[in-house]
């Protein structure tokens, strides 16, 4: 079968609009139309985050881990950052940041559960730091950070706060700007709904401030080598330290069409839904999810457990009926559970298709559930 539902948790399924906007022959990245695809991008990029013209937006070659690395560009030889982390790309801050000269601590919670602002905040008043990192989303669990409420602690004991969006940017609420995030990003194959290969981010003036040729920073992901190309696209003209990824600007170009076009409240409303539907699916089947309470659900990751069934299995069966899962990668959990993706142009056809999959292929894998209660859940509460 050649025809699927990708419901992994990034990259997603495509709209064929999006894929089609890259489908350019002999376009430069100097040429005015490439210019002005980047220009609104960078542009858009903005309202994408809660932030105003005081951020400076950036679009980088790479994905999100270049988005996470090219945070050593505000960082000096010795600086101390503390790591809040509820998972494997939480801990994934920990690996970049050990290549480079810093102090580094983390703050971990068990899987399933996420750092308390109140432990967070009896960190931060221990000592000076001069960077916090947040996953907003953890990818491994759908595990959701309530980044606000630890900002709201911490902001007046840190210099640097930074947010990792991966996983939530253009499904959650987020807002850089109301919340005083200092860094917030993410990557183009997520909720925004492109293809993989750009990283994306925007730096408040105070994180501008501390670009310097004395950071830690490489040469490639060094952003004070990337905010004159920044500042000169999005004013319109041609500028080049990397060649930019081309036929990939048009797509996120025409994604963020289709988001301003759907509405950033009303994406955050169908993501919602959506993602209360899963659960409501599989946990109607009776079966549990990884996070272990309701204000850690995310919109965009459900991670679920299994009792009998393999997941290998389970993944492998899924896709000769027309859906693709995401393995499970925690560690902690291994063997024992796979992950939902339900993020970028998922539409409720999607979610019914899922479970009714998931349904079958767990009935032959001997996974003690209830056949046909997910299905029925999820249409009872679209119907309402």
């Amino acid at each position: 079968m050649t025809r699927k539902i990708l419901m992994h948790v990034g990259p997603e399924t495509l709209d064929y609009d999006v894929l089609l906007a890259g489908v350019k022959g002999d376009v430069g990245f100097t040429s005015k139309e490439f210019v002005d695809a980047m220009s609104y991008s960078l542009k858009f990029l903005r309202k994408l985050m809660g932030a105003d013209e005081s951020y400076q937006p950036f679009i980088i070659p790479g994905g999100g881990t270049s988005a996470m690395e090219s945070v050593t560009s505000l960082l000096k030889r010795g600086d101390k950052v503390l790591v809040v982390t509820n998972g494997v790309f939480g801990n994934r801050w920990l690996d970049i940041f050990s290549r480079y000269p810093l102090e580094v601590k983390a703050i971990r919670a068990k899987a399933g559960y996420y750092v308390k602002p109140e432990e967070v905040e009896e960190e931060v008043k221990k000592g000076i730091y001069t960077m916090l990192t947040l996953t907003h989303v953890e990818t491994s669990t759908g595990v959701r950070e309530p980044v606000k409420e630890v900002i709201d602690r911490v902001r007046d004991y840190v210099d640097l706060i930074v947010v990792d969006g991966v996983s939530s940017v253009g499904a959650e609420e987020v807002k850089a700007k109301d919340w005083k995030v200092d860094v917030y990003l993410t990557a183009s194959q997520k909720a925004i709904g492109a293809p993989p290969g750009a990283g994306l981010l925007v730096l408040s003036q105070k994180a501008l401030k501390m670009l310097s040729d004395d950071s830690v920073a490489g040469y490639y992901l060094n952003l004070k080598n990337w905010i004159g190309v920044m500042q000169a696209m999005e004013s319109g003209k041609a500028s080049y330290f990397s060649t930019p990824p081309v036929h990939l600007i048009f797509m996120i170009k025409r994604a963020f069409e289709m988001i301003e076009a759907e509405g950033l409240e009303n994406r955050i409303k169908r993501h919602e839904l959506v993602a209360s539907a899963i659960r409501r699916g599989i946990e109607a089947m009776g079966l549990e999810i990884v996070a272990k309470t309701p204000e850690a659900y995310s919109n965009t990751v459900t991670g679920v457990m299994l009792k009998r069934a393999n997941p290998a299995e389970v993944l492998s069966l899924s896709i000769s009926e027309g859906i693709e899962f995401a393995p499970g990668v925690h560690p902690d959990l291994a063997g024992k559970y796979f992950r939902i993706g339900h993020m970028g142009w998922v539409n409720m056809n999607d979610v019914i298709s899922a479970i009714a999959v998931l349904e079958r292929v767990l009935k032959r894998l001997g996974e003690p559930i209830k056949l046909g209660e997910g299905v029925r859940a999820v249409q009872e509460l679209l119907a309402s």
